[in-house]
């Protein structure tokens, strides 16, 4: 008997033990499994190809409109003031201070130009027109106390969607193109580079966009006479929107239509 009980006991020992090896090797072969499985994925994050994104180009190019009158009214002097490519109502930078006119003046006022022109870039299948204004802008060196004033050239694109851009074809009545998407470039120490342009171009095209974003209106309209008026693009708001009754720039429709692609 008591050989028989020492027979089953050892015999419970030893299948105890087997089914206690038997889950060490289970949890074995999942750490294994788990370890090869992470390994792996590791193996595909770290081994993935680099790949830069890809150039964009200008595809088109239109004509340059080099030339504009900006016609302001001056309410003091009831007189209608004339420069040429900028807006501005004062009158003493045609005799008082008639040696400002150019780059001081105008980079004094934010509706100036040099030149303007539209190109066209293509961007993930979707066209894209981009109104590019050449203009002179500046600032203070030292903005808190207002002294040191210096001009430099910038360069802004307005990007805007086939659909959007294609009112300007048929300009009669008052037509507003809009767009939320805008490139900047130029400073005291940075020049226009197009590799860099382009780059900023789809950067911007990249972003999402919301109904707060900023958005910029290009207003233009036909006068009476057939002449064409406009304001460069700008996010006018309720206390600075455009007024053509007392502000705008002019030009022929033959001149402005070189900057028109069809």
């Amino acid at each position: 008997m008591w050989r028989l009980a020492t027979t089953l006991k050892n015999g419970a020992k030893l299948k105890s033990q087997t089914s206690t090896n038997k889950k060490i090797e289970k949890m074995k072969f999942k750490l294994t499994l788990i370890t090869l499985l992470m390994t792996s994925s590791l193996l595909q994050v770290f081994g993935q190809e680099r790949t830069n994104r890809e150039k964009l180009s200008f595809d088109t190019i239109s004509g340059t409109l080099s030339k504009a009158t900006g016609w302001a009214y001056n309410s003091t002097l009831g007189e209608w003031i004339d420069y040429e490519n900028v807006i501005s109502e004062s009158k003493d930078y045609k005799d008082k201070y008639k040696s400002l006119q150019g780059a001081y003046m105008m980079s004094n006022t934010s509706q100036n130009f040099q030149k303007v022109q539209t190109r066209t870039i293509t961007f993930k299948g979707t066209m894209y027109y981009v109104l590019i204004v050449d203009k002179w802008s500046g600032r203070y060196e030292y903005p808190s106390i207002k002294q040191d004033w210096y001009e430099f050239k910038q360069t802004i694109g307005y990007i805007y969607t086939k659909e959007e851009y294609q009112k300007l074809l048929n300009i009669e009545n008052l037509v507003e193109v809009k767009t939320q998407y805008m490139v900047s470039m130029g400073s005291k120490y940075e020049k226009y580079d197009e590799t860099v342009f382009l780059d900023l171009i789809q950067t911007e095209l990249s972003k999402e966009k919301s109904k707060y974003s900023s958005e910029y209106t290009f207003p233009v309209m036909k006068s009476k006479e057939g002449a064409i008026r406009f304001y460069l693009p700008d996010s006018f708001s309720t206390y600075s929107k455009y007024d053509f009754e007392k502000k705008y720039f002019e030009t022929d429709f033959e001149s402005f239509s070189k900057i028109i692609l069809k």
